[in-house]
């Protein structure tokens, strides 16, 4: 699935930020994650369950090395399911 993350100032407006500095969204979004996102902000994620959350969450491979959880409510778009 192709999807576009909300811009940093975006989610700052709608959720703030935390303790850390981070968007204090689900799963919080860092300053790490937005240095890696491609400069159009449209990434590859794959669907993974949660068992722990009656909520689905995102993983997404940003790097080949470098994993990310993105929750919906990070998603600005999605764009091919």
């Amino acid at each position: 699935m192709k999807v576009k993350i909300k811009t940093w100032e975006q989610m700052e407006k709608e959720f703030g930020l935390d303790g850390d500095g981070a968007i204090a969204c689900t799963f919080g979004f860092i300053n790490e994650m937005e240095q890696e996102l491609p400069e159009d902000r449209i990434i590859v994620v794959r669907v993974v369950p949660n068992p722990d959350s009656p909520s689905t969450v995102y993983l997404c491979g940003v790097k080949e090395l470098r994993h990310w959880w993105f929750s919906y409510d990070m998603i600005e778009e999605i764009i091919e399911e």
